[in-house]
């Protein structure tokens, strides 16, 4: 079960005016993607509750620091309506003020309780700092900047499928140090340098390639099991292209995208809310733009042209999803755009010749991928 109905919800029934309010602006937002008529109410109720939460912070600043979980799900809330709406960036504002009150509240609980103490949090904090800090880990792969929630919610040995996530903590530690290698990949000089960087790209995609996510009960859903694959093969599309610098054309990587998106196609048949934003936004923009013939249409008997199929994996998801789907389509369409500008170019067939080159996911994904969120 999904935290947001075993965690969430039950401290939702009991919780303050505003958290109801916040819940109720979010849902307007996503109504309102469809239905203009719940545009006025989305904003009117957002605003209450934005003034609730100025006037609460302005009159006790004390709360910032109290182990009520009532500020930070507001903001996950107020977060997601953002995300909801066209992921307007003030959502990357929701994120660093969250980092920052959680960076006092655990300062303040190491005073009163001491260092060396394990400090014990409630299942509604708990959840909303995995919340925030999941948000920026995946909005990261796209857009490529400094993290703002830092690697210890990631730990390696936990490879139990977390639902909401939907891949374990393990995985996401991996796109962690996928990132940070990447990161760093742009200042290696030295031979030894080189060495260093090769070996830690090779661990990586060892890592990637062996482990083996488990379900938290057993005989649990067979749809978050296969989206935890497929988040792991999407994985390696990521890794090969932001370490090796891989492209489109590469045939591994034609492999890799065939198959992320017919596992998407059969995950959406079985269960059409479920959130595969992440492996749909990489394999779009990994697209080979001449790759005409993607997948046999089971209903036509036809093969599918590529770009067709994810615009139409993209519209069947906007339906049902909680995230930026028009975004994340705009920025596909940006990619796209780009590609067929250079196809004529030479350099299209060409990887870098140098790990310190500029790579193709830097090239035409990171410049418009800025405060997208795919979580």
């Amino acid at each position: 079960m999904s935290p947001f109905a075993s965690v969430i919800l039950p401290y939702c029934v009991s919780a303050p005016p505003a958290v109801l309010q916040a819940i109720q602006a979010l849902a307007a937002c996503h109504w309102s993607q469809s239905d203009p008529r719940y545009s006025e109410l989305s904003l009117r109720l957002k605003a209450r509750v934005l003034n609730h939460l100025r006037h609460r912070l302005n009159t006790h600043p004390k709360d910032i620091v109290t182990e009520d979980p009532e500020i930070l799900v507001i903001m996950m809330f107020l977060c997601l309506y953002d995300i909801v709406d066209d992921c307007n960036q003030q959502w990357i504002i929701h994120l660093q003020g969250a980092k920052d009150i959680i960076r006092l509240r655990r300062r303040q609980q190491i005073a009163l309780k001491g260092a060396n103490q394990d400090v014990q949090q409630d299942a509604v904090s708990s959840f909303t700092e995995l919340f925030f800090a999941f948000q920026d880990v995946m909005g990261r792969t796209a857009c490529g900047k400094a993290e703002l929630f830092g690697s210890t919610y990631w730990r390696d040995e936990d490879i139990t499928i977390n639902t909401w996530m939907g891949c374990s903590p393990a995985l996401v530690s991996i796109l962690f140090s996928i990132m940070d290698l990447s990161r760093s990949r742009r200042q290696v000089i030295s031979e030894e340098g080189h060495e260093t960087f090769n070996a830690r790209a090779a661990s990586l995609i060892n890592r990637l390639k062996g482990i083996k996510q488990e379900s938290q009960i057993d005989g649990d859903n067979q749809v978050i099991q296969r989206i935890a694959e497929l988040k792991r093969v999407t994985s390696i599309v990521y890794l090969n292209c932001a370490l090796y610098g891989l492209t489109p054309s590469d045939s591994i990587t034609k492999t890799y995208i065939r198959r992320i998106l017919k596992d998407i196609v059969e995950l959406l048949a079985m269960e059409p809310s479920c959130q595969v934003v992440w492996p749909l936004f990489v394999a779009a923009v990994e697209l080979d733009p001449l790759d005409f013939a993607i997948m046999l249409d089971p209903d036509t008997g036809k093969m599918t042209d590529g770009r067709r199929l994810v615009l139409e994996l993209l519209m069947k998801m906007s339906k049902s999803s909680v995230s930026s789907v028009t975004r994340a389509r705009v920025v596909i369409e940006q990619v796209w755009k780009s590609r067929d500008f250079c196809l004529s170019k030479s350099s299209r067939e060409r990887s870098p010749a140098s790990i310190t080159d500029l790579n193709d996911w830097e090239e035409y994904v990171m410049p418009v991928s800025d405060a997208l969120s795919l979580a």
